[in-house]
């Protein structure tokens, strides 16, 4: 009982003696005026005073203003009362459905926790499993395009395919050059039958010549009379036989094979990495399975919570049960109090009525013994005042200003956290609640969870799940160490050193031609530079022509004429022919040996790319492999990065958030306080102005009433008793007129003085 609250009670003690006090005080002194009233009142009677009567009126409207603020008062009284029986009619149904939303809560809570950790890392083995099944595309391609755009191995093998090229067309001369050289062939062994047919001709036609003649025959020479340019020698010319047939097939089909072993990169990349991608891939399942182990610790702490909930309102329902039974006696003590309050009241304005009338007697006579329960009533008022005020105020002393102390709440930290003076063992409120759980706590204050809540943060914050549930060392993948070897492991494993663009085979071969190619074109050319045949026909023509108008001998010069005319048709018919043939040929021969010279040079410059490639792969693939395998690295470390992010972000920002729990406690408090505690002080605030009013103004209006009542009552019997004394001839009285005077039917009524 402290001070403050033992000062109002008796402070009320006294209100509740006021109104006794006062109604005592005044019967001691009417029964000492008691001996004196006859000969006041025979005075009245003879020497009666007018008195106003509107003194007594505005009393009577000041009564009667000040039982209606009574009857507010009470209907006040009354509305708190049913409000508090509301609110603890309530009370089931909000604890049912706070337990109901914190259970959903926990749940929700778990789900959000669970969903922003546990399916992400089946994502992250997922991504695992498909980026090192795709390991031939998403390393072996970049690993080749980079090796061939910076080796330039591609540009080599496209400048090959032009070198097959121009080798085709190479092949293309060389054949029609052939062709043409086995033509003037042919050509030339029939030349060469006619010309020596000719040359013997002319030889027995010199021998047949007569004696005069005969010097003039000699003047025609045959000694040179023959086929001096033979096709046979670039026939036989074994290097144009040769670059025929290696120019084209063999070069195109090299070409394909270093081009085919090139792509083979991203396979054989793919087969060395098989068991270092199944090692990594079963890391991150042994990662994923820790993971999942671990967040069974919130689906165990949710069940065992949700199944303490459920006990826990089963058992609240059965106290609130009895409480609610405890308060509906309650609700009816103070409604049959107020129900007296009211008749009381409704006494006084049922005699305030009678008194407005001509039954003053009885509005006298409801007055005084709406006094005697004014009386009683108020000694019950204070005492309930009294009682609920000691309830109402200790509530709002002890818990309301507790549940309410924002953002302290230092007496809820005091009571409910670790070491508490309510709990066994020195323990807290969330050692109680996860007592049953093994190696799971929750060293959090009280008052930092409400202040949290109400700020709305994640519960993992709030309830530092981190002691329990360590996203943070969870998802540290930088600490898994089997990962980051299995990792680098990746990067030694792959070897670029089998790549082969140039082979023992394709040099070679690449060689025979630049060596085959290497044809003295020259030599041939100038073989064809000279005459085709040893004498110059034409002239020989001629010569025969002059001989044969020189001789004597007629027969000798028919015989001329005639081999004249069959020279001219040989050189028409088999020497022309021949020449042409013999300046397509050099043309050819010249053409094939400008042709030969740029691809010579390109075939060196080819050769040279190639090994230069060659050595840029043996020297710098390894180093390209591994910043490739570098980028496939951070790729997958990607995943677990975004992973862990996503995880911290959830954890610490998102999930769980714990606002409506902090709901749930202000839906309660609200309920305890703000409802119900909140209407017990209106009850008896309502009670307190309500008894000052009855000892202050009304108990002193009623008496003032019933006084003048009672002096209008003795003032009409004596008026009545001298108009009976008149009519009798009484000679203190004059005689009243007839005309205005009526006998009353009956004796006057008995007196009552005394009530």
């Amino acid at each position: 009982m402290e001070s403050t609250f033992l000062a109002f009670i008796i402070a009320f003690a006294c209100f509740a003696l006021v109104i006794p006090i006062y109604l005592l005080i005044l019967g001691v002194l009417a029964l000492l005026s008691g001996s004196n009233h006859d000969d006041e009142l025979e005075t009245g009677a003879l020497f009666p005073d007018a008195e106003p009567d509107c003194n007594d009126k505005s009393v009577v409207i000041v009564t009667f203003l000040v039982v209606l603020l009574c009857g507010s008062l009470i209907s006040g009284m009354v509305l708190s009362n049913e409000q508090s029986r509301m609110a603890a009619e309530d009370s089931r149904n909000v604890v049912s459905c706070a337990c109901a939303d914190i259970a959903a809560w926990l749940s929700a809570a778990a789900r959000e926790l669970h969903q922003g950790l546990v399916p992400p890392i089946d994502m992250v083995l997922y991504a695992y499993k498909n980026d090192l099944k795709n390991v031939d595309t998403l390393l072996g391609d970049p690993i080749q395009q980079s090796i061939a755009s910076e080796s330039g191995i591609d540009f080599v093998l496209d400048s090959l395919m032009d070198i097959v090229i121009e080798s085709k067309e190479l092949s293309s001369k060389i054949t029609s050059l052939r062709n043409y050289t086995m033509k003037a062939r042919s050509l030339a062994s029939v030349a060469s039958d006619r010309i020596q047919e000719l040359r013997r001709q002319i030889d027995n036609l010199k021998k047949l010549c007569n004696t005069k003649d005969a010097p003039l025959c000699d003047t025609i020479n045959t000694n040179t009379l023959k086929l001096q340019m033979q096709f046979d020698s670039i026939l036989h010319e074994p290097q144009l036989l040769d670059l025929r047939a290696l120019g084209v097939e063999n070069l195109t089909q090299a070409i394909s094979q270093a081009r085919q072993e090139f792509q083979t990169l991203p396979s054989a990349i793919l087969v060395q990495t098989e068991s270092v991608r199944d090692d990594v891939i079963r890391d991150i399942e042994v990662r994923r399975q820790m993971v999942h182990n671990s967040a069974r610790v919130l689906k165990n702490i949710v069940r065992h919570l949700t199944s303490g909930l459920r006990s826990l309102a089963h058992k609240l329902e059965g106290g609130l049960e009895r409480l609610e039974k405890y308060d509906y006696w309650r609700w009816i003590l103070m409604l049959a109090c107020t129900i007296a309050f009211a008749c009381v009241m409704l006494l006084i304005f049922f005699a305030l009525l009678c008194g407005c009338g001509n039954a003053k007697i009885h509005a006298k006579r409801t007055l005084q013994v709406s006094s005697l329960w004014l009386c009683l009533v108020s000694l019950i008022l204070w005492c309930v005042i009294s009682a609920t005020f000691l309830i109402a105020g200790h509530a709002e002393v002890f818990i309301c200003h507790a549940l309410w102390d924002s953002p302290q709440y230092s007496t809820l930290s005091s009571l409910l956290d670790r070491p508490s003076p309510l709990l066994q063992h020195n323990e807290g409120i969330f050692d109680v609640l996860l007592r049953e759980l093994e190696n799971v706590t929750i060293e959090v204050s009280v008052r930092d969870v409400l202040r949290d809540c109400e700020k709305n943060r994640p519960a993992y914050v709030v309830f530092q799940l981190d002691k329990m549930l360590d996203v943070n060392k969870e998802t540290s993948y930088f600490e898994w160490e089997e990962l980051q070897a299995d990792l680098d492991r990746l990067s030694s494993a792959i070897d670029v050193g089998f790549l082969k663009t140039i082979s023992f085979n394709f040099n070679r071969l690449l060689h025979d031609i630049l060596d085959i190619s290497d044809v003295n074109m020259t030599k041939y050319r100038l073989e064809y530079d000279g005459p085709v045949v040893g004498k110059d026909l034409p002239s020989l023509i001629d010569q025969l022509e002059n001989v044969a108008a020189q001789v004597t001998d007629l027969s000798t010069a028919g015989r001329l004429e005639t081999l004249a005319s069959r020279t001219q048709k040989l050189h028409s018919a088999n020497i022309k022919p021949l020449e042409q043939l013999r300046a397509n040929l050099v043309f050819r021969l010249t053409e094939l040996e400008l042709q030969l010279i740029p691809f010579r040079r390109k075939l060196n410059i080819s050769l040279s790319h190639i090994h230069t490639a060659q050595f840029y792969i043996n020297n710098q693939g390894h180093i390209i492999a591994q910043k490739k395998v570098s980028t496939f690295v951070s790729r997958l470390v990607s995943h677990t990065a975004g992973w862990r992010t996503h995880v911290l972000t959830s954890a610490g920002k998102h999930a769980g958030k714990c606002r409506p729990l902090f709901t749930v406690y202000s839906a309660i408090r609200s309920l305890l306080c703000t409802k119900y505690v909140a209407s017990l002080h209106g009850w008896w605030f309502c009670g307190v102005l309500l008894g000052i009013f009855w000892f202050t103004t009304l108990t002193p209006l009623c008496v003032k009433l019933w006084r003048s009542f009672g002096k209008k009552i003795r003032a009409l019997e004596t008026l009545n008793l001298t108009s009976l004394s008149s009519q009798q001839g009484t000679p203190a009285t004059a005689v009243c007129d007839d005309n205005n005077w009526s006998a009353p039917p009956g004796p006057p009524p008995p007196r009552n003085d005394s009530w």
